[in-house]
C-alpha cells in the first residue's frame, strides 16, 4: 500500500509539473513578448505565431507601386516589417516612403503589440507581416512631447531645467493619452506662486493620437493654472 501512495504522489508530482512548465512555455511564446523588429526579420518563421511588441516609427508606403500600405520601420537597424491594418494607423504615421526616399511628416516613435503571420514566399507581398491589435505612443516619445510643450509655455521662465517626469498615462476615452508629468520650478514663474524658491508641479496634459497637446493643466497648492492660455481657473 504504501509504495502505491508513493507512486501516486510521484504522478500528481510530474502531472503539476507538466503543467506549470507547459504554463512557461505558453507564457514565453504566446504572451507579449518585447522584441526587435531587427529580430523578426532575421527569423520570421521561428516567431510565426508570436505574440509581440516591436517599436519604431509607422511608414505609410501606398505612394508605391508594391507591397503594403503601412510598414513598422526601424531606421537605426534599416529592417521592417509589413502591418496589418486592424487598428487605424493614419494618426501614428511619422514617414511617407515614395519608392526611393523617406519623407518625416512628424516624430511619434510607437510601440505596436500584435501577431507576426509568416506567409511565405509570394511574389506581391512580403513573406511575414504584423497583425497589429494596438499601437501606443512609447513613453519615452511622450515625454519628449510633454517636455518641448512646456518649453512653449511660462514654466521656460520659472527656473525650470527642462526634466519632467510622466507619473501616469491614461487613455482618453476619445483617442490619445492623458499624461500625468511631474515638474520642478526653481523661482517664482507663475502668478502668485510666491511660496517657495523650489517649487513642485504636477501636470495633467492631455495629447491627441498625432502626438499634439489638446489641453494642459498645472495643479498648484489646490489651485489650477491653464498652462496653454496662461491663466487661472475660476472655482
Amino acid at each position: 500500500m504504501r509504495w502505491k501512495r508513493l507512486a501516486l504522489i510521484l504522478v500528481v508530482v510530474v502531472a503539476v509539473a507538466g503543467v506549470v512548465i507547459g504554463i512557461f512555455y505558453d507564457s514565453l511564446f504566446y504572451g507579449v513578448r518585447d522584441v526587435s523588429v531587427e529580430d523578426v526579420v532575421s527569423d520570421p518563421q521561428f516567431f510565426d505565431g508570436a505574440h509581440v511588441r516591436l517599436c519604431g516609427y509607422v511608414v505609410n508606403t501606398s505612394g508605391y507601386m508594391f507591397g503594403p500600405k503601412y510598414v513598422l520601420r526601424d531606421f537605426d537597424e534599416g529592417v521592417e516589417i509589413a502591418l496589418v491594418e486592424k487598428v487605424d494607423l493614419e494618426p501614428y504615421v511619422s514617414f511617407v516612403f515614395d519608392g526611393r526616399n523617406y519623407t518625416q511628416i512628424r516624430n511619434i516613435r510607437v510601440s505596436v503589440v500584435g501577431y507576426v503571420r509568416y506567409i511565405g514566399f509570394v511574389t506581391d507581398a512580403p513573406s511575414f507581416q504584423l497583425d497589429v491589435e494596438k499601437v501606443e505612443p512609447n513613453l519615452t516619445e511622450l515625454e519628449t512631447i510633454v517636455i518641448e510643450f512646456l518649453k512653449t509655455t511660462d514654466v521656460a521662465n520659472a527656473g525650470w531645467d527642462e526634466i519632467g517626469e510622466v507619473r501616469e498615462v491614461y487613455a482618453h476615452k476619445f483617442g490619445g493619452k492623458v499624461v500625468v508629468v511631474n515638474y520642478i520650478t526653481l523661482n517664482a514663474g507663475h502668478p502668485h506662486f510666491m511660496c517657495e524658491a523650489i517649487e513642485h508641479h504636477t501636470a495633467v496634459i492631455t495629447v491627441n493620437e498625432k502626438g499634439e497637446v489638446m489641453s494642459a493643466f498645472c495643479v498648484h497648492n489646490g489651485e489650477i493654472w491653464d498652462l496653454t492660455n496662461q491663466r487661472w481657473i475660476q472655482k
